[in-house]
């Protein structure tokens, strides 16, 4: 089972819409895809202990995938 949150962060793979701008700018290597056939795309927290709770993810999704954890 893949992981969607870390404490500092959740991610909602039903909104994401793989754009993958988290990924590609988590310094931290916090993110994984999942890419498989074009059918399931969206993103994953593949190292949730490398997250220092910076939230450039969050500022960076467009669409509201990943939240800040309350």
């Amino acid at each position: 089972m893949k992981q969607f949150d870390t404490k500092y962060i959740a991610v909602d793979r039903e909104i994401c819409k793989a754009c993958w701008k988290c990924f590609e700018n988590c310094a931290q290597q916090v993110f994984g895809k999942i890419n498989i056939l074009g059918l399931h795309k969206h993103i994953y927290v593949k190292n949730p202990d490398n997250c220092v709770g910076c939230k450039k993810c969050v500022k960076l999704c467009e669409n509201g995938a990943i939240t800040e954890v309350a």
